[in-house]
């Protein structure tokens, strides 16, 4: 018995396989929760990749649309490209509520969401989960302060002659498609943040100073943010206002709708309010002739026009700075005005004016000593040639009138 013991103790047969099993045993659990961690990897980065889309379509919609929209849109995406709202949840903030882009235009997305496991469920359950953020951020870019709106013709905007345009914040933009939309020529001078069309730049590299380079061709299109303005009814101001005589060639005038042609040979002062020029043509003659007016709009309506406007006549108007118009100065209503006809404002070196001028369906031409150089000021036409001195800004534009500048924007996930 002693013998068979010893023989039996001093056998190492068969000891390989009990040895290898645990090893294959313990090497199966380590690749397992290392393919698993893998997994939780990927999964992790794939509902990353879920929250900045959807971050970012929140912010593509937020360009044309509300805050409310946007956070609904980025939802949508969210459930669309990943997220399981059975086993997770979603919160959307616009603006974002925290990090460097916490403003009006950015859309920030927060996402949890309970991870798969597999050999890790033999210890618990529930213990793995995963929480991405991520904010997409509007992105302005190219804010016009002369726009010109016409799709197709050459010179939508044209600068020749002796011209100066100073734009120091702002660009110059054309939503023609020619292959000279923007055509820069004579010996003008202009200076400003860009030059922006969907066609082509004739003459910059000579004639332009541009913080962008050589201008941006090839570009989207900018909306008409003034497009939808609701005009006064002529029939709500039924009775039709008369200018009240100050002086041998003065009149002071009240706001409301105006029936009678007008002949400017000394000072118009305009109190504030709204003004309906309703059907008639306002005439500018001589050297003395100026239209002083501070918070007031004007429209022009039913075939009205402004005429003479040139050497020494001076137009001094601001907008409102609050209301239903605010920013804007002159309304040329698009559904009532002649479309294709040129409208002259080549006042003298005391001109300014403030606001938005709007004249979507005519060519507005700048010359003589107009000087814009106003806090804010902005032309949106058919389309602009510029034959004399011209300043433009947007500085005050957002902040003192409220105003919706027309931008380029571009949407970017920046966190």
């Amino acid at each position: 018995m002693n013998i068979f013991f010893k023989q039996f103790t001093k056998n190492i047969s068969g000891v390989t396989t009990p040895i290898v099993a645990l090893g294959i045993t313990s090497l199966v659990g380590i690749l397992g929760i290392t393919l698993e961690a893998g997994y939780w990897y990927k999964s992790k980065t794939d509902l990353q990749i879920t929250a900045d889309m959807a971050a970012y379509a929140g912010a593509i919609e937020l360009a044309s649309s509300t805050n409310t929209a946007a956070v609904t849109a980025s939802k949508i995406d969210a459930l669309e490209n990943g997220y399981d709202s059975g086993i997770g949840s979603i919160t959307v903030n616009s603006p974002a509520l925290t990090g460097a882009y916490a403003t009006e235009e950015s859309v920030e997305v927060k996402i949890t969401q309970q991870g798969t496991q597999f050999f890790s469920a033999l210890f618990g359950d529930n213990r793995i989960s995963y929480n991405v953020r991520a904010v997409a951020s509007l992105v302005k870019t190219h804010e016009a302060c002369v726009l010109a709106l016409n799709t197709s013709v050459s010179a939508a905007i044209g600068i020749t002659g002796s011209v100066t345009a100073n734009l120091p914040n702002c660009s110059l933009a054309a939503n023609s498609n020619s292959s000279t939309a923007i055509t820069l020529g004579g010996s003008s001078s202009v200076t400003a943040k860009c030059l922006s069309t969907a066609g082509g730049i004739s003459g910059a590299e000579y004639h332009a100073t541009l913080d962008c380079g050589t201008g941006k061709t090839g570009a989207k299109l900018y909306d008409d943010p003034y497009a939808n303005v609701v005009v006064p009814n002529p029939a709500d101001y039924p009775l039709c206002k008369t200018p009240v005589k100050t002086g041998k060639w003065d009149y002071d005038l009240e706001a409301g709708r105006y029936c009678s042609n007008m002949t400017v040979k000394g000072i118009y002062t305009l109190d504030a309010g709204t003004y309906i020029f309703d059907g008639i043509n306002v005439n500018f003659i001589g050297s003395v002739a100026e239209m002083i007016g501070s918070e007031i709009t004007i429209f022009l309506m039913n075939g009205a026009t402004l005429s003479g406007i040139n050497g020494g006549s001076d137009l001094i108007l601001s907008a409102p700075t609050s209301g239903d118009y605010a920013g804007i100065v002159i309304y040329n209503d698009p559904a009532t005005q002649p479309s294709g006809t040129t409208v002259k404002l080549n006042g003298g070196s005391a001109t300014s004016i403030e606001g938005v001028i709007y004249f979507p369906e005519q060519h507005v031409e700048f010359g003589g000593n107009t000087d814009l150089a106003s806090a804010c000021s902005m032309l949106i036409a058919d389309t602009v040639g510029m034959k004399g001195n011209a300043d433009f800004a947007i500085t005050d534009c957002e902040s003192v009138f409220g105003l919706t500048v027309p931008t380029l924007s571009t949407v970017f996930v920046v966190e």
